[in-house]
């Protein structure tokens, strides 16, 4: 990982290979635990169905955290020096952690709302929906491979998405008259965003020195934010 430090491959047989595909195991798992939360949420699913299996997911996934940490410990410790990747894959691990825990409130609003989204709403939601589980994949296999490319395309959907979800949901808090799913609608917008942007921090590892985590003028400022989510339901394979 990181070939902005080495300016080469990253060496896979060096010693944080294998915490390497931790994290992206970690990141598999937050994803199995997204495309269930939707399903109750956006689909109708009974909560009790999956509920047991999606805490299993969430369980999984702070454990993952807990054993990356201790394992970017050790390898310093062992290597007597704090390594810049060992620094950048402490904070995505996070950004990791909190795509669970996003997944959560996500499945936790199947519970709680008064009703399954209606309308445009529902429409905008299941376009996110295929958005993020087409996000997690590229966003594992970027990380595998290390393309660059690819996670400058990834960086720039993520923000493009996040722009969306801000722009309904200034729309969701000033209707005249809101309905009963106006306030679970513009949290699920909200939990939405925050999938996206954790997923582009990740992204941001491939590309990004280590000070430059997270951030993403440089590749976003060229780029212009057009389109709504609705313009994108075929290219998602939405009918």
């Amino acid at each position: 990982m990181f070939d902005w430090l080495f300016g080469k491959p990253f060496q896979r047989n060096s010693g944080i290979e294998k915490i390497r595909q931790d994290f992206i195991q970690m990141l598999e798992t937050a994803h199995k635990e997204f495309e269930l939360a939707c399903q109750v949420t956006l689909h109708g699913v009974d909560p009790a169905q999956v509920k047991e299996s999606l805490l299993g997911y969430d369980k999984a996934v702070n454990k993952a955290e807990r054993s990356i940490r201790k394992e970017l410990v050790v390898h310093c410790s062992v290597h007597g020096t704090i390594e810049t990747e060992c620094l950048a894959m402490m904070s995505i691990a996070k950004d990791a952690e909190r795509l669970g825990d996003y997944s959560k409130n996500i499945f936790d609003m199947g519970e709680l709302a008064p009703s399954l989204p209606e309308g445009k709403e529902r429409e905008e939601l299941l376009v996110l929906e295929k958005l993020i589980l087409k996000t997690f994949t590229d966003c594992a296999e970027t990380l595998r491979t290390q393309n660059s490319e690819m996670a400058e395309k990834l960086i720039i959907d993520c923000t493009w998405g996040e722009h969306q979800c801000d722009s309904i949901t200034k729309v969701l808090l000033n209707l005249p008259e809101p309905t009963r799913r106006t306030a679970s609608d513009a949290l699920m917008f909200r939990f939405m965003k925050r999938m996206l942007s954790h997923l582009r921090n990740i992204s941001s590892s491939v590309v990004q020195p280590l000070h430059k985590l997270d951030f993403h003028k440089k590749i976003t400022k060229s780029v212009e934010m057009n389109g709504t989510l609705l313009d994108h339901k075929a290219e998602l394979g939405i009918e």
